[in-house]
C-alpha cells in the first residue's frame, strides 16, 4: 500500500509505541488523526510532530473519534492499551471495547457497500469482510521500551514471572515500527496475526484450534504443517515449534 495521502485514525498515540508507529506513518506520507487519554502529552506530541510533518497531516483529539476531519479513513489503529489487573473492568474498557468500538467506527468510513474507499484494520479482531473491501490483521509486538512494561507489585498477578519471562527480550520502539510499515503497506495477506520479534524473526501465523483426541481441551496451534520426512506421517500437525499435536 502506498501510504501517501492516506488518512489513518490511531488511537493511544500520545507517547510509546503509538507514538512511533505515528512517526513512521508520517514518514512515508499518511496523515493521522490520533487520540489519547493524556490531553498534555498528547497536545505535546502533536505540536512536535506538527513542526516535523506539517500541521495539516498532525490531528490530535482527547479520546475524541472526530474522523470526519480527514474525510474518509483509509487505515485504523487501534493501539491504546493499559496494564494493571488491579483493575480488571478498566482494562477490559479499553483493551477489548476500546478496540471494538474503533473498528465498528473505522468500519462505517471505509466499506464500499455504503460509499467507501475499503481500507485496513489493524487490532484484535479477526474477520474477513470481502465484500466491503476491509482486511483486518493482529499485530502483536513482543515486550518494548516504554512506560508501558514499568509495572509495579499488584499491577500484574505474577510480578516475577513477568519480569523473567515478558521482559526477558525487549525491543526498541523503532523495530516495532520498522515491522509495523511491513503490515501496513502489505497488500496481500489477510486474516493473519504477525509475531513481531527482533533479529528478522518476525512472521505471519494463522491460529488454529486443534482437537488432538477429543477429551483434552482443544490446543492453539500455530501455522499447523503437515510433516515432510516421511509419508507415513504426512497426517500429522506440528506447530511452529515442531511438536506434534494430531495424526
Amino acid at each position: 500500500m502506498d501510504l501517501r495521502g492516506k488518512g489513518v485514525f490511531l488511537t493511544g498515540g500520545a507517547r510509546g509505541i503509538g507514538r512511533g508507529l505515528m512517526e513512521a506513518l508520517l514518514s512515508k506520507g499518511a496523515r493521522v488523526l490520533f487520540c489519547d487519554v493524556n490531553s498534555a502529552t498528547g497536545k505535546a506530541t502533536e505540536a512536535e510532530l506538527q513542526e516535523k510533518f506539517g500541521a495539516e497531516n498532525v490531528i490530535f483529539r482527547e479520546c475524541d473519534a472526530a474522523v470526519s476531519k480527514f474525510g474518509a479513513v483509509d487505515i485504523c489503529v487501534n493501539n491504546a492499551a493499559v496494564l494493571d489487573e488491579s483493575a480488571l473492568e478498566k482494562m477490559f474498557a479499553v483493551n477489548a471495547m476500546g478496540q471494538i468500538r474503533g473498528s465498528q467506527l473505522a468500519l462505517e468510513h471505509m466499506r464500499r457497500d455504503r460509499g467507501g474507499r475499503g481500507g485496513l484494520i489493524i487490532n484484535i479482531q479477526n474477520s474477513r469482510m470481502k465484500e466491503m473491501g476491509v482486511r483486518w490483521r493482529c499485530f502483536c509486538p513482543r515486550a518494548t521500551q516504554t512506560d508501558f512494561i514499568k509495572v509495579k507489585e499488584g499491577m500484574v498477578q505474577d510480578i516475577e514471572e513477568y519480569l523473567s519471562v515478558c521482559l526477558q527480550s525487549v525491543m526498541k520502539v523503532s523495530e516495532v515500527a520498522e515491522e509495523f510499515l511491513k503490515v501496513v503497506q502489505d497488500e496481500e495477506n489477510n486474516d493473519v496475526i504477525y509475531l513481531v520479534q527482533e533479529g528478522g524473526k518476525s512472521r505471519y501465523v494463522r491460529r488454529q484450534l486443534i482437537d488432538s483426541d477429543g477429551v483434552s481441551n482443544p490446543l492453539t496451534v500455530d501455522n499447523p504443517q503437515p510433516a515432510a520426512t516421511s509419508t507415513k506421517n504426512k497426517n500429522r500437525m506440528y506447530n511452529d515449534r515442531g511438536r506434534c499435536f494430531v495424526t
